[in-house]
């Protein structure tokens, strides 16, 4: 029964440190690169998160007037009383131990929420490894566009085979290269390696026609071991769609309704 009753105490202590990095990860999954590097490094950082976030409650607990020694003495003898007895000094207390690990749990997650938004857009950026791929998540975040243009590794004939497309996924490996990149909006063409400087073929929509109901996907999905460089545009991309299309018509009609010998 003490080896039970110490798995479950040992489990709710380390929860805020585990929901640390769940919290971590919620909102950028790129974020627990930061510290990842074994899974002995992850618990020992998980602990050291859930030492310091209970001694930080318990402090300023202990500032309102509680005291941590009466509220664990009549637990302290567990291993000299009956079961029974254990159980029920257990459940005098069940109301504060159920708010105390939901609070600090809850502390946790939040931090470790608001930890990775200030890594991917605010002051924390710095502790980041890999710098650059968050200006592109945080812009993704902010509704901007960010176009990429992939050299791929597939050469024929002195010919590149690339490809344009909005940044809709990336991911990064722990060591910092591209694991996969899927793009929106996507078009094929080739980097002609010929004269005295490369040139560019015609950009060919890989969807076929360029008016696509938003229903239907167009996911371009391109391995890491496939890319030979990327550069990644943040300029607006300019696209046409059904709405779009509809919207300008329904104001050609509307204009001609209003002049319909043309504007004086």
């Amino acid at each position: 029964m003490s080896v039970a009753w110490t798995t479950i105490l040992v489990i709710g202590l380390l929860l805020p440190g585990i929901l640390f990095f769940v919290g971590l990860a919620s909102y950028e999954r790129l974020s627990r690169e930061i510290i990842r590097s074994s899974v002995v490094s992850e618990v020992a950082m998980a602990i050291f998160v859930a030492v310091l976030i209970h001694a930080a409650i318990i402090a300023l607990m202990s500032a309102f007037g509680f005291r941590l020694g009466l509220f664990l003495d009549p637990l302290a003898d567990y291993e000299n009383i009956s079961t029974r007895q254990f159980l029920d000094r257990v459940l005098a207390h069940v109301d504060g131990l159920l708010a105390y690990f939901s609070v600090t749990a809850l502390f946790g997650l939040l931090l470790g929420h608001f930890a990775a938004r200030g890594i991917v857009s605010g002051p924390l950026r710095r502790l980041a490894v890999h710098k650059w791929i968050y200006d592109i998540i945080d812009r993704d975040r902010k509704g901007g566009i960010v176009t990429a243009f992939v050299m791929t590794t597939i050469v024929e004939n002195n010919r590149i085979l690339m490809y344009r497309g909005r940044v809709h996924e990336i991911f990064l490996g722990i060591d910092g290269k591209i694991s996969y990149i899927a793009l929106k909006n996507c078009s094929r063409y080739y980097m002609i390696l010929e004269g005295s400087e490369p040139t560019t073929s015609k950009q060919l929509e890989l969807f076929g026609s360029r008016v696509r109901p938003q229903a239907l996907w167009d996911y371009l999905l391109i391995d890491g071991a496939n890319i030979a460089n990327t550069l990644f545009d943040s300029s607006p991309e300019i696209k046409e769609t059904t709405e779009g299309a509809e919207a300008l018509e329904a104001a050609f009609r509307e204009a001609l309704k209003r002049y319909p010998g043309g504007p004086r």
